[in-house]
C-alpha cells in the first residue's frame, strides 16, 4: 500500500550561543593545527632517524649526496654530444632479423613495443 504525502514538515534547529561558538572555533583551530603538525613532525623524525642511522652505522647511502652526484652526472651527459655509440644496447640486436625483417627491442618480429606487433 503506497504511503500518503506528509501533511506537515517539522524542522529541527540547533542554535549555539556566543560561548559555544567560541569553544567550537577553538576546537576546530586546534584540530587543524594538529592535522598539519603531526605529518610535519613525523617527516622530521624520519629525517633525523635517517641521518642518525647514516652517521652511526653507515647502513644506508646518503640520499642527498647521491642526488647531488646524479645531478652533476646528468649535467655532464646533457652537455656531451650524442652519437649512435652513446646508447647501450643490452640485447645486442641490430634491429633486424637474419632475413632482413625489422625486430622490436626484444629482437622479436615487428617494430612496435609489444612483441609481434607490426
Amino acid at each position: 500500500m503506497p504511503k500518503s504525502k506528509p501533511t506537515q514538515v517539522i524542522v529541527h534547529r540547533i542554535e549555539l550561543q556566543e560561548k559555544e561558538r567560541k569553544m567550537l572555533a577553538a576546537y576546530t583551530t586546534g584540530k587543524t593545527i594538529n592535522n598539519l603538525a603531526l605529518p610535519v613532525a613525523a617527516g622530521g623524525a624520519v629525517y633525523v632517524a635517517y641521518k642518525i642511522g647514516y652517521a652511526m652505522f653507515g647502513w644506508t647511502e646518503d640520499l642527498f649526496d647521491t642526488v647531488k652526484t646524479n645531478m652533476a652526472k646528468a649535467k655532464e651527459m646533457r652537455d656531451e654530444k650524442l652519437t649512435g655509440d652513446s646508447f647501450e644496447n643490452p640485447f645486442n640486436n641490430s634491429g633486424y632479423a637474419d632475413d632482413g625483417t625489422p625486430t622490436n627491442w626484444l629482437g622479436l618480429p615487428g617494430w612496435g613495443i609489444w612483441p609481434g606487433v607490426i
